[in-house]
């Protein structure tokens, strides 16, 4: 009995339209790479909002019509390109998103930065830290501050851990940075000291419940160049350990959970209202 051998139409080029660079075309568009759909929604959905923000917020805008560029030209990175430089075929996608009317903008920012987050998942690791830094970014134009740490897995203990620790080093470097300063200037430094010696407190009773709490040292060196000697590089170090910590909290937030692990959400989207903390204090 003869077998019946089933040829694609887009290879057998059957029909004449499909012949030459059409039928070409179509293979490549067919086989060819495709844009994440979960970046492109995103993406979609940031070009909609710079849309419903422009009358309202231009700020607000303008920071959204950023993300929209940066997904679009994350998904292209993720496409790759061919030998003259051009986006294949299949990735080609629409950069209009949905048109609606807003009327909040702070309301748009939180929804937008809940959305990324209930995303991360669904990315690959390497475009995480990306969108990590997009929900940063709207949660810092907010004035809220971090909740309680949520509850914690066996899983998160190595990265809470060294958290602990780096909140110690940098009470250190405040108090440190403290003795050099002018006098206009202490006030700002013990409001920085209170948050990081309220996040030593929180980190210390979340770790707690799942192990050993490791207790700060005699002294560290500095994570953010030399230490002060004067008060001009005490003002400048106060600004390197603002950047040096949303950097810190930022890179927690992106990090892979163990395969064997379900991702705590609760616990990521605690390290991302703590990132956002630390870029408010950098910004300002």
């Amino acid at each position: 009995m003869n077998r019946r051998v089933v040829v694609p139409a887009l290879l057998a080029c059957a029909a004449p339209w499909l012949c030459g660079c059409q039928a070409t075309d179509a293979i490549v568009d067919y086989f060819g790479p495709h844009a994440d759909p979960t970046l492109t929604s995103l993406a979609h959905d940031a070009s909609a909002d710079a849309h419903a923000l422009q009358e309202l917020d231009p700020d607000a805008a303008s920071l959204r019509a950023q993300h929209a560029d940066e997904l679009y030209s994350e998904i292209e990175r993720l496409c790759g390109r061919d030998e003259e430089g051009h986006v294949p075929r299949s990735c080609e996608v629409n950069r209009e998103g949905e048109a609606y009317e807003a009327t909040d903008a702070a309301a748009v920012l939180a929804a937008a930065s809940s959305s990324i987050e209930e995303q991360l998942d669904a990315v690959s690791p390497e475009s995480r830290p990306l969108l990590v830094a997009q929900a940063i970014a709207m949660e810092a134009r907010s004035t809220d501050e971090p909740g309680a740490v949520p509850e914690l897995t066996e899983d998160d203990a190595d990265l809470a851990t060294e958290l602990l620790d780096w909140e110690y080093r940098q009470v250190y470097a405040l108090d440190f940075a403290r003795s050099y300063v002018t006098p206009d200037v202490e006030e700002l430094v013990d409001e920085r000291l209170a948050l990081h010696e309220n996040r030593v407190l929180a980190l210390q009773e979340a770790v707690a419940k799942i192990g050993p709490v490791p207790q700060p040292a005699a002294a560290y060196t500095s994570t953010s160049g030399e230490l002060p000697v004067d008060a001009a590089s005490a003002r400048a170090f106060l600004d390197d350990v603002a950047h040096s910590d949303t950097v810190t909290w930022a890179s927690a937030a992106s990090q892979e959970v163990p395969d064997q692990a379900a991702p705590n959400a609760e616990w990521r989207s605690w390290l991302i209202s703590v990132a956002a903390q630390s870029h408010r204090i950098s910004a300002a």
